[in-house]
Order: structure tokens, then C-alpha cells, then sequence
């Protein structure tokens, strides 16, 4: 038997088997730039929260994400998965969101500044372009406060090696990822 013969017969485990690993290094390098750049908003989540003499312009509704600043250990593997999805593959406001409210009436005389005035939605009203009413606001407010539970996830969890894991299984499970796989898998089955 020659190479040329060994080479036809395995040319696709040998082209899926460096696909893959080319996916992990990249999921991998991806995870470790998103951890040390989530760790200093983790960190910005719990300063927000902080008593502060001018705290009273942006720390409205802390009290309810007081006990995930106020939690201490190591979060388990699922939960830095889940807080990985969250802040990296979840757009916000949510296209949900964004569909529930879509036809939704507007409220006569609301304004989204004096809604999120002295609360942490003040220091991203981006998100709140086009609310126009409280329900609205308070959905995203929802989405927001999720995002930062996940943050202080993060945040906790360090630049250790079971959230760089969970940040590349994050990254991998990505549908876009997951088409490209089962793209590549189904050309070189076709092959």
C-alpha cells in the first residue's frame, strides 16, 4: 500500500479531524479575549452599585441584582456557560422583545429619560431607542440586569481555565457555528 492510496482513503478525517481543531484553537483565543475584557465590566457592574455619594444618578436598581454582587465561590461550569451565552450570543434588547413591542400603543406623555433617570439603564440608552412606554422599558431592564448577573459570573469565575472552557463550548455553540459544521460535515460526506 502507498501514500497515494492511504492518502484517498483517509483525505477526509484528515481534513475534518484539522477543521476541527482549527474551530477549537479559534473558539479558545475567542473565549480568552472576551473573559479579560468581561472581567473589568463585571467589575464596573459592582462600582455601579457601590455607595457613592452621587451614586443616587445611576444606581437605581441594584437592589435587584444585590445578591449576585453580594455571592462569593466559584460558579460551576453550567453557570459560566450560561453567563458566556448570555453577554456574548444574546442580543439585546432581544428580537422578542423587540416583536412583543413592535405593535405595542405608545404612552402619551412617557419619557424614556425620565424613566431611566437614576437608574444603571442611564449609562446605556442605546438600548432604549424607540420605547415608548414603561412596559417596554422595564423588559429591557429585565434583559439588562441578566446581562450583568452574567457579567459578575464572569467576573467571579476569574481568568481561570473552567470559564475559558466554558466560553469556547459557548463560542462553538454558537448556530452559526453549528451550521458551518453540519455544512462541512455534509460536503465532505458528499465528497
Amino acid at each position: 500500500m502507498n501514500a497515494v492510496s492511504i492518502f484517498k482513503r483517509t483525505w477526509r478525517l484528515a481534513l475534518a479531524l484539522g477543521l476541527s481543531a482549527l474551530a477549537l484553537h479559534l473558539a479558545i483565543a475567542k473565549s480568552d479575549v472576551q473573559g479579560r475584557a468581561d472581567l473589568p465590566y463585571g467589575y464596573a457592574v459592582r462600582m455601579t452599585c457601590e455607595d457613592d455619594p452621587e451614586s443616587h444618578l445611576w444606581s437605581g436598581g441594584c437592589e435587584r441584582i444585590a445578591a449576585d454582587i453580594a455571592r462569593t465561590g466559584t460558579p460551576t461550569f453550567l453557570e459560566l456557560y450560561r453567563a458566556f451565552v448570555t453577554v456574548h450570543h444574546t442580543q439585546r434588547p432581544s428580537a422578542a422583545t423587540t416583536r412583543r413591542f413592535a405593535d405595542a400603543p405608545c404612552t402619551p406623555g412617557f419619557a424614556i429619560s425620565e424613566d431611566i433617570k437614576g437608574t444603571r439603564a442611564i449609562l446605556s440608552p442605546d438600548l432604549f431607542d424607540g420605547v415608548c412606554n414603561a412596559a417596554h422599558a422595564q423588559a429591557i431592564r429585565e434583559e439588562m440586569d441578566a446581562r450583568d448577573r452574567a457579567l459578575l459570573t464572569i467576573e467571579r469565575a476569574g481568568l481561570s481555565w473552567s470559564a475559558l472552557a466554558a466560553g469556547a463550548l459557548a463560542n462553538l455553540t454558537e448556530p452559526v457555528v453549528l451550521f458551518a459544521a453540519a455544512t462541512v460535515i455534509l460536503a465532505l460526506w458528499i465528497l
